[in-house]
């Protein structure tokens, strides 16, 4: 490591990561905006292409080239911002250049594990619904049994799934795992300490509707009372623009709070930590990879 920059890798409580992950944002908010606003051009582009076609074939059209590219650039984004924060957090320089340099191709394994985790979610949803459907539906109709137990079966596995998916981006960029390795990984760090994983995440959650999604809600009802009546393509025009501007701040801020999660859960479990400073080479670390393969030495 960097003798003039010491580590300071060891067990946070929440309240220093969430001050660690807005010292990060500080430290590189050119760099991290820049990769957000870059990745996020193309939807935003593209969702405002489809709000002016009429013709409703071609509309269904559009919306599938939109769920493509939103998909492809979302991972991009998620990529180089999670390789950007790692190395920043571990003492390497960052340059927006070599932000998308260094992912290499983890963005495009990241886009199969991000849909594998889907379908593996999907696949625990769909026989629960069923067996809702066979065994409970009948007693829902005389009483509220049925309706809570399907609402709390969704509720465990919307937990699982948001705790999953969220650990995702670090195992792919960082460790360099396939998809379904890094799927299997990310459960296997997120089951050390989920009740405090998704506390975790939940404050993220709230926050991001502070940030996001109440400010568009306002934006947009202040436009329509402000102005009146207004057409839709106009409408979808202010709320896509402030949704994406508040996304594009936003997502480097809630990256770095999961890419620390990621190495807080490795520092207290796997000794992440006495690996980096028992690495023996003197120069920043590269990545995760090397050192993921020693935790069970």
């Amino acid at each position: 490591m960097n003798q003039n920059s010491p580590l300071d890798l060891r067990p946070l409580s929440i309240a220093e990561l969430f001050d660690r992950s807005f010292r990060l944002y500080r430290k590189h908010f050119g760099t991290f905006l820049g990769i957000m606003l870059i990745t996020q051009l193309p939807i935003y582009v593209f969702g405002i292409a489809t709000a002016t076609v009429e013709n409703q074939a071609a509309v269904a059209g559009f919306a599938i080239i939109a769920a493509i590219l939103t998909l492809v650039f979302t991972q991009i984004g998620a990529a180089a911002l999670t390789k950007s924060i790692s190395d920043s957090y571990l003492g390497r320089t960052i340059t927006f250049r070599e932000s998308f340099e260094r992912i290499g191709g983890t963005w495009f394994t990241l886009i199969f594990a991000s849909i594998l985790a889907g379908l593996v979610v999907g696949g625990v949803i769909i026989p629960f619904y069923c067996m809702f459907t066979f065994l409970f539906t009948p007693l829902s109709r005389t009483s509220l049994v049925g309706p809570i137990i399907l609402g709390v079966g969704f509720v465990i596995v919307g937990a699982i799934a948001n705790v999953l998916i969220s650990l995702i981006p670090p195992v792919v960029v960082l460790e360099k795992k396939g998809p379904m390795d890094s799927v299997k990984r990310a459960w296997e760090i997120a089951k050390k300490r989920f009740w405090w994983s998704l506390g975790y995440l939940f404050l993220l959650g709230i926050l991001s509707l502070l940030v996001i999604s109440g400010p568009v809600a306002l934006i947009q009802f202040l436009f329509e009372t402000v102005l009146g009546d207004t057409s839709l393509l106009f409408r979808t025009i202010v709320g896509d623009t402030a949704s994406s501007l508040l996304s594009a701040i936003f997502m480097p801020i809630r990256l770095a709070a999961i890419t620390l999660m990621y190495f807080d859960l490795r520092i207290r479990f796997e000794g992440f930590d006495l690996m980096v400073l028992s690495a023996a080479s003197d120069a920043p670390l590269d990545d995760a990879s090397d050192l993921t393969a020693q935790r069970n030495l």
